[in-house]
């Protein structure tokens, strides 16, 4: 959860350690442009909404990175939380229920957003 920038010691440990174990993918170096929800993100319903209004602001040519993390709201997801976070199970089903929403779908094949993982992104530098 980006603990790899807590100082200047822990991000050079890191670094030497991706690239030992051939996982040093450094998103800036590729270009890649991060991007979050566009507005209200606490319901289901407004993520779908943000992510959808995100999506429409993609410009083409440009490599993106989003990041979230699905989940389901169930007693196992339930029992994972911490003081100001307690609704940790809903929060990530909401993310779960736009990643696997059919309008999201329809709209990213749509406007011919191709998804890729970092190992597309690797291979299209080489």
């Amino acid at each position: 959860m980006n603990c790899t920038n807590m100082n200047d010691e822990v991000k050079a440990l890191t670094k030497k350690l991706a690239k030992e174990y051939k996982i040093d993918i450094d998103l800036d170096e590729y270009g890649v442009k991060y991007v979050g929800y566009n507005g209200p993100s606490k319901t289901s319903a407004e993520k779908i909404q943000s992510f959808l209004s995100m999506l429409s602001k993609l410009e083409p040519g440009n490599t993106y990175w989003f990041i979230d993390h699905p989940g389901l709201d169930n007693a196992e997801l339930k029992a994972v939380f911490h003081i100001g976070y307690e609704q940790v199970a809903a929060d990530r089903q909401g993310v779960t229920d736009v990643f696997t929403n059919e309008k999201v779908k329809a709209f990213i094949k749509e406007k011919g957003i191709q998804l890729i993982g970092y190992k597309d992104l690797v291979t299209a530098k080489k």
